[in-house]
């Protein structure tokens, strides 16, 4: 018997994720991650009902919410982030959570679900969204229209899987936060060893935070020495003359938000975490030789059993396996290996020097959210034949 039309009209959908939930119960266990989803689905619950929004459902590490006001929806979601970010630090618990928020037309069927494109959207929103953003779609915005205390950033046009259109997106966060794009990360890219949790990760990250030192800006057409000195203007970058701002072409680095991360094996490394575009973040290491450019390769690969060497491609079309690339015919450039990280596609690639004088031995990792592969395949393609030359 078919599922009747119960009533139909504009609402808003919020859905929200728990960033790293399968890792965290491959770390903890299923109890520890059993209480985090338990924590999680509590804090939802508390702030729907105070932004008169519905929960719908609810599924260990995501919930889906309908508000019949976009405003409430948006303030609802920054609200939840604060939560969320209050309890972690309390309770000593990895709560990241990313939310993406849409607004359409959508049915409601007698069993209480919806039907409607506004929910494939603020899914795919959410997918894009890293822990502790709030994403929503122009849609959301223009119904309801700015509001007092919040912050938005334009994020341009962005293209979801399965959505014809381009989507116009923004990122909303609280006049109480700094501003994201000075606001500095340090992304952890591929699996962690299984005996470096998320607290050791946390660790370093405040650890780097709060060593001014290792604060970087690169941008094209700079060359001038700062150390922990913020931009004079948003999108105004200066430049450390690392070796890093030697190898890597201007244009890549321009308006890109870097921070120093400490790597032991490398000479240097630094994570870029771009404003908008693809990738969502990525980070760059440079080694003094080929042999420990191939260890750290060989060390990275290692950490994906799900990958063969040799097998698979790395393309639009599929997304899994690991090869040699080549700058041309018989032109060998370095290796490179593709995967899916849950929501994010990542791929790692390595650049031999191979006694060119002109090149350096680095290894590059890029993640894009929402497994959009093809965009972080047009992002590498340009860029891998020029990224290792020195100038």
């Amino acid at each position: 018997m078919a599922v009747r039309e119960r009533t139909s009209g504009v609402r808003t959908f919020l859905i929200a994720d728990i960033r790293g939930y399968s890792r965290y119960t491959e770390e903890c266990g299923d109890e520890a991650a059993a209480a985090l989803s338990a924590k999680f689905a509590r804090i939802v619950d508390e702030d729907v009902e105070a932004h008169d929004g519905e929960l719908v459902e609810t599924r260990g590490d995501e919930a889906l919410v309908v508000f019949a006001s976009a405003r409430q929806a948006i303030r609802a979601a920054v609200d939840l982030q604060a939560a969320f970010q209050e309890v972690a630090e309390e309770l000593d618990v990895p709560l990241r959570v990313g939310i993406g928020i849409d607004s359409g037309e959508a049915v409601q069927l007698e069993d209480g679900t919806f039907r409607g494109a506004a929910l494939n959207v603020a899914a795919r929103l959410c997918g894009r969204a890293s822990g502790g953003e709030v994403i929503i779609s122009e849609s959301t915005s223009r119904l309801a229209g700015r509001l007092g205390g919040l912050i938005y950033t334009d994020g341009g046009r962005v293209r979801l899987k399965n959505i014809p259109d381009p989507v116009h997106v923004y990122k909303v966060y609280s006049e109480l936060d700094a501003r994201p794009a000075n606001r500095w990360t340090v992304m952890f890219f591929g699996r962690e060893r299984r005996g470096l949790s998320w607290r050791v990760a946390l660790l370093v990250t405040l650890i780097a935070a709060a060593t001014a030192v290792g604060v970087v800006y690169l941008t094209a057409g700079e060359g001038a020495e700062t150390t922990g000195a913020a931009p004079k203007l948003p999108g105004q970058a200066e430049v450390r003359a690392t070796g890093l701002a030697s190898i890597v072409p201007p244009a890549i680095w321009k308006d890109c938000h870097v921070q120093a991360v400490p790597n032991p094996r490398a000479v240097e490394t630094a994570a870029c975490v771009p404003p908008n575009g693809v990738p969502d973040r990525w980070e760059i290491s440079r080694y003094t030789s080929g042999r420990t450019l191939g260890a750290a390769y060989r060390s990275e690969f290692g950490k994906r059993a799900d990958i063969q060497a040799n097998k698979g491609k790395c393309n639009a079309f599929v997304w899994g396996g690991e090869r040699q690339w080549q700058h041309g015919p018989n032109k060998p450039g370095g290796r490179e290996f593709c995967y899916f990280d849950g929501n994010d596609a990542v791929i790692v690639w390595s650049h031999e020097r191979l006694g060119q004088p002109t090149h350096r031995d680095i290894l590059v990792i890029a993640r894009e959210g929402g497994s959009d592969h093809a965009g972080l395949t047009r992002w590498w393609r340009p860029w891998h034949h020029l990224i290792g030359k020195a100038g």
